[in-house]
């Protein structure tokens, strides 16, 4: 099969820990696999890298992005305090429920929706 630019893994962003700036992860679209995961926790906390579950990427990217780098710091925390760091298989996070579960090789991470509200899995 060959590889196009159309299809070629896409950095969308670079995710910076405000109070360690030498830690940092990226955001990654990988077309063929239809949607967006981490490259770097495991790296720097050995911790499963985190697959994000949205259809809508434009609208998803800023509030995934400030969901990804509280994580980075509550990571970076518990290292700091020298604990184990373990995930959360829900947690809200700015007034939303986000669900952060193993699947595979990742953590999926997905908003929760609130009662009533649509979702739409296109």
């Amino acid at each position: 099969m060959e590889t196009t630019e159309n299809t070629a893994r896409i950095e969308l962003l670079k995710i910076q820990n405000s109070r360690k700036p030498e830690q940092v992860i990226s955001l990654v679209r990988d077309p063929d696999a239809g949607g967006l995961h981490t490259e770097g926790l495991t790296k720097l906390f050995n911790v499963q890298e985190i697959w994000i579950d949205t259809r809508n990427i434009a609208e998803a990217l800023t509030e995934y992005a400030r969901v990804l780098s509280f994580l980075m710091e509550t990571m970076s925390e518990s290292e700091d305090l020298h604990l184990p760091y373990g995930f959360q298989d829900e947690f809200t996070f700015e007034g939303l429920r986000y669900s952060l579960k193993s699947e595979g090789a990742y953590r999926v991470l997905r908003r929760v929706p609130e009662i009533g509200e649509m979702v739409y899995d296109e």
